[in-house]
């Protein structure tokens, strides 16, 4: 739950608008005011009591009148200007003045303040208090000054005050104007509130510079007040009190001057009025109307605005309440409560909220709101959770709008409220669901290490700690080419930002080989597997990382164990060749032993000459014959280093030949080879690849002694495969390879001869040899019968390449 509270803007962020053309008319009113003033004071200087009076010489306005006129139009030309401080200190004067008039009239005194100003021409006066403004100036000049204080005054300011004011001294100058007009000389009261014409004009100048003034400022405040009534009233209140005195004040002065009859001076006045009764009214009957159109408007806008509301809240599940402090009574808007889950009417008041929910919610959120009222905040957030009668629990959450009295007591609160069931129970799924990963990967044995676009590690793993020896907080955030040494960190960065680029969400790159560089210094060979996502943030790249150290060993290893094993296979081989082999030599050897017994008999019996060399050279081939038959088993059986380089295929194969069928001559066996001119050399191993023909040509020779001795055939041949390589075809007659042995006979401890007549490492051995010269070894059987065997070997030309 939280608390927020909110205040409301001071009178200095009121907003105000800005009319230059009601500024221009304001000044131009007031000096039009002080011009008459002016005006009205050069007659007392001059001595004319017809320009005093502006045409009327009986009442003109009192020396001093006119100066507090003149100070309270300066001082509103002052103010419009923005030069409150000077314009306050001129009203003062007019203030002064009227409160010593008022001073003397009430208690009877005479200060001698009123002759002070121009005595001379006061001096014939006849009214005893010659030169003292009367009760309508001195109205008029508090009026307009009070009026102009208060609008120009921050702390003071209240614009519908103001314009009341000024309003007043209007009203009270056309009152006074009425009396001047109608009511006879000798009447009290028309010698009370008497104006005379240049006061009656100054205060109509000066009420219109004001309501001008006003017009960007409070004026437009005070006519948008919330009653229509009032603004019409107040607008209306001026033009009223305005009208009807200009038609009165012309006629009075076209009948003193002469220059109408009464009668057509007041048909003249009645035409005014006329007009100007005709202007307001309709004035007032299209302003009402408009405020009736307006009121339409707002009522249809209004309506509107509660229909949008209303599907809105429906849309998103929302619920709008009433919390009545007073009555404790709680009001929902309408579907609020099925839309929330709750039974219509089962939450009525506060007891009934605290009855059905959690008792722990209930008490802490209580007691936070209380705090919240203490604090006079405005907005208060609430979350809890439901259980009703028969009903699932729920969680509701929103927030209160709190109303306060006078005294800071809490009335009433307006909340909007919403079920989030549902979405808790999400979150809690999903937060079940990231422990659950984060679990995973805990225990997952390889490392991850997650990377945005930039190369800045985001993710580091338990395992990637024991895989580097880092601590996660030293590395997350720095760049991930830390991980990795030097030379390899720009190759590693470029084939991220490609990964990037390359590939969509989801995808996965291949398996790769890399070097990890440890906090410690050692390099870790490592193989890493990589994933794009992308998120708001960015591209992120997960990265597993796995130590292959063991697994390289175990390879290394097993490379080692392959060639030891191919080894024993050629020693294997070698015993199953022991016997006839030493049939072989035993025939060159015998031969040799005779020929020797030929060539000692022949010295005995004292010959010599061209018949011993021919016995001794016979041995001596005989010898040579045996050493050659020595050699070959010998290299064949050595286990030496790996020496690529080109061989001749047919000397390859036949002396493969030679070795395989060692005293197998007796099994009448039909061999036919046939070599390629094409591809006269392989660039091999030779010695491995003997080893491989070897073994082909020993298990086709084993399978022929199912068959009889005169029908046995072996073929080799050697083609050429696009001038880069080699293809050789080892085929026998015999009686072909079981189906059951054919799909795995490359693989170890396979075999065909059965009855424990051979290892099964032979053919795995001799796939491995091919395929390690980049070639195939591949096994079918022949259509006519018997099986063939073929393998690739890379020519001299590809093999130099």
């Amino acid at each position: 739950m939280a608390v927020r509270r909110m205040t409301a803007p001071g009178d200095d962020a009121r907003v105000r608008g800005d009319w230059p053309q009601g500024r221009a008319l304001a000044i131009a009113f007031a000096a039009l005011a002080c011009a008459c003033a002016l005006l009205s004071l050069s007659g007392w200087v001059v001595g004319s009591r017809v320009i005093a009076g502006l045409g009327d010489p009986l009442h003109p306005p009192w020396p001093w009148t006119s100066i507090g006129y003149i100070a309270l139009s300066l001082g509103f030309v002052l103010a419009i200007h923005g030069r409150t401080t000077a314009a306050r200190t001129l009203w003062l004067v007019p203030i002064a003045i009227a409160l010593t008039a008022l001073i003397q009239t009430a208690w009877h005194m005479d200060l001698g303040v009123d002759r002070i100003l121009l005595p001379e021409p006061l001096r014939d006066m006849a009214p005893p208090n010659a030169g003292r403004p009367g009760a309508t100036p001195t109205s008029l000049l508090l009026m307009f000054a009070a009026a102009g204080l208060i609008a120009s005054s921050r702390r003071l300011r209240h614009d519908a005050l103001a314009s009341l004011l000024a309003s007043g001294a209007l009203g009270l100058a056309t009152a006074a104007g009425v009396l001047l007009i109608f009511a006879f000389p000798d009447d009290p009261l028309a010698q009370l509130y008497r104006l005379s014409i240049p006061s009656a004009i100054i205060a109509l100048c000066l009420m219109a510079s004001f309501t001008f003034w006003q017009s960007s400022f409070g004026w437009v405040q005070a006519l948008t007040e919330k009653q229509a009534g009032t603004r019409l009233f107040q607008m209306l209140l001026p033009a009223a009190l305005t009208f009807p005195v200009l038609p009165l004040l012309i006629q009075a002065m076209f009948e003193r001057s002469g220059v109408m009859s009464p009668f057509a001076a007041a048909s003249l006045a009645m035409v005014f009025n006329i007009l100007a009764i005709g202007l307001v009214s309709y004035w007032a009957v299209r302003r009402v109307s408009q405020e009736h159109a307006a009121l339409n408007n707002t009522l249809q806008a209004l309506r509107s605005s509660q229909e949008r509301l209303a599907s809105a809240t429906s849309a998103h599940k929302l619920g709008v309440f009433e919390w009545d402090a007073a009555t404790d009574r709680f009001d929902w808007s309408p579907g609020a409560e099925e839309l929330l889950g709750l039974v219509p009417g089962g939450i009525s008041n506060f007891e009934d909220w605290r009855n059905q929910t959690d008792p722990e919610d209930a008490e802490s959120l209580v007691a936070a709101l209380r705090i919240a009222v203490a604090e006079g905040a405005e907005t208060f957030s609430f979350r809890y959770h439901l259980t009703q009668p028969n009903g699932p629990r729920r969680a509701l959450e929103g927030s209160l709008r709190c109303f306060y009295d006078d005294r800071g007591r809490l009335t009433r609160t307006v909340g909007v409220v919403m079920d989030v069931t549902e979405r808790d129970a999400s979150e809690a799924a999903l937060r079940a669901r990231a422990a659950q990963l984060r679990s995973i990967l805990a225990t997952v044995p390889d490392a991850m290490v997650v990377v945005d676009q930039q190369g800045a590690v985001r993710q580091f793993s338990a395992a990637a700690e024991r895989l580097w020896g880092y601590h996660a907080d030293t590395v997350l955030g720095q760049d991930m080419g830390m991980l990795a040494p030097e030379e390899d960190r720009e190759q590693n960065i470029t084939s991220l930002r490609r990964f990037i680029a390359d590939r969509d969400t989801g995808a996965v790159a291949p398996t790769r080989t890399v070097l990890g560089l440890s906090a410690a210094g050692d390099r870790v060979p490592l193989e890493v597997r990589s994933g794009l996502a992308r998120t708001d943030e960015g591209p992120l790249v997960t990265m597993f990382f796995r130590d292959i150290t063991a697994r390289l060993e175990t390879e290394r290893r097993m490379v080692d164990l392959g060639t030891d094993l191919a080894h024993v296979s050629r020693q294997s081989a070698m015993s199953e060749l022991a016997s006839d082999i030493a049939h072989e030599l035993n025939q060159p050897l015998t031969a040799t032993a005779n020929f020797l017994a030929a060539a000692r008999i022949l010295l005995e019996q004292g010959k010599t000459g061209e018949r011993v060399e021919d016995m001794l050279q016979l041995g001596i081939d005989q010898t040579q014959r045996a050493g050659q038959i020595l050699r070959r088993l010998r290299d064949f059986a050595s286990g030496g280093d790996v020496e690529m380089r080109p061989e001749s295929v047919e000397r390859t194969v036949r002396d493969a030949v030679d070795l395989a069928l060692v005293g197998s001559s007796q099994f009448y066996l039909d061999l036919v080879c046939e070599f390629d001119p094409q591809a006269p050399q392989i660039f091999v191993d030779r010695i491995q690849i003997q080893q491989v023909l070897v073994n082909l040509l020993r298990n086709a020779n084993e399978a022929l002694k199912a068959i009889p001795r005169d029908k046995r055939r072996l073929e080799i041949t050697s083609n050429s495969i696009d001038q880069s390589w080699v293809a050789i075809e080892v085929s026998d007659n015999g009686p072909g390879i079981p189906e059951n042995i054919l799909n795995q006979l490359f693989s170890r401890f396979t075999t065909t001869k059965g009855g424990g007549g051979g290892m099964g490492i032979g053919l795995s051995i001799s796939r491995r040899i091919i395929e390690s010269h980049g070639g195939t070894l591949t096994a079918e059987n022949r259509m006519e019968g018997g099986a063939k065997f073929r393998f690739t070997l890379p020519a001299e030309e590809q093999g130099e390449e």
